[in-house]
């Protein structure tokens, strides 16, 4: 199906990170641009949902307009400082992907991330279940992004449940529900996906580095969004062929092959 697979004109899946001005490259966006990105979707007729829509297109009952499922991974403090009041006022639908240990600490902290923690400070920390739970009630959608952000796809059996499993428990038990899950680095393969489903998630994202073509419920690639995405980049991505050409495994050979000619 095209709208799994981020294909469809009708809907698009886009992932979020920092809401910061001064975060790290590549993870942020200042929260300027991101109202502009919001208003940019309004003003183009598009709506926002999360997993109930999606429930609705699966079913063939939906959506009737243009939606973009706007996502943010780790949990970041600035999720809710900066990017909550933003979806608020502009009345969009989001989901938010935390790690449970992270809430408990209020540290955003594993090995591909020191670097940027110490260069980052004051971005690289995470919500308190508090803000959580305030996210949750103003309608919010929480999903899991593991346990301790590990690469889902180097795991074994045993391990990989636990950091699917572990999370969604803790989750539920805190607000209600866990439906989503999102991958840590967006890292997955069949197996994980196939352990995603066992563990009682609806939907799992992903996040390509080298394309994907195929996606079921439990493997959705979504199209990051960065610093560099103003309303023209933004809208490129939006579209059903920038979508379909940056999630094309054929993207990542274009580039290699172009560094190998310079």
């Amino acid at each position: 199906m095209l709208t799994l697979q981020n294909r469809s004109p009708r809907c698009a899946f886009l992932c979020y990170h920092s809401i910061a001005a001064e975060g790290p490259p590549f993870l942020s966006l200042s929260a300027e641009l991101f109202e502009r990105q919001l208003a940019w979707l309004a003003r183009s007729g598009w709506r926002t949902g999360d997993s109930r829509t999606l429930d609705a297109v699966l079913s063939g009952r939906g959506p009737d307009a243009r939606t973009a499922f706007l996502t943010f991974d780790d949990g970041f403090l600035d999720t809710y400082a900066a990017a909550f009041p933003l979806l608020e006022a502009h009345r969009a639908k989001a989901t938010v992907f935390v790690l449970p240990p992270a809430a408990e600490s209020g540290r955003l902290s594993w090995p591909e991330l020191d670097a940027q923690a110490e260069r980052y400070p004051d971005v690289m920390r995470a919500m308190s279940w508090k803000m959580i739970e305030e996210l949750a009630a103003a309608g919010i959608e929480i999903g899991s992004h593991g346990l301790t952000h590990r690469h889902l796809d180097e795991l074994g059996a045993e391990e990989l449940r636990e950091e699917l499993l572990a999370s969604r428990r803790v989750i539920a038990e805190r607000l209600g529900s866990c439906r989503t899950v999102a991958y840590p680095f967006g890292a997955w393969r069949p197996e994980v996906a196939a352990a995603a489903a066992d563990a009682g998630y609806d939907f799992a994202f992903t996040l390509p580095r080298g394309g994907q073509w195929g996606a079921s419920r439990w493997s959705i690639p979504r199209v990051p969004i960065d610093h560099r995405d103003d309303e023209q980049r933004f809208a490129r991505k939006l579209s059903a062929v920038g979508r379909l050409v940056f999630l094309s495994p054929l993207r990542q050979s274009v580039r290699t092959l172009r560094r190998a000619v310079r």
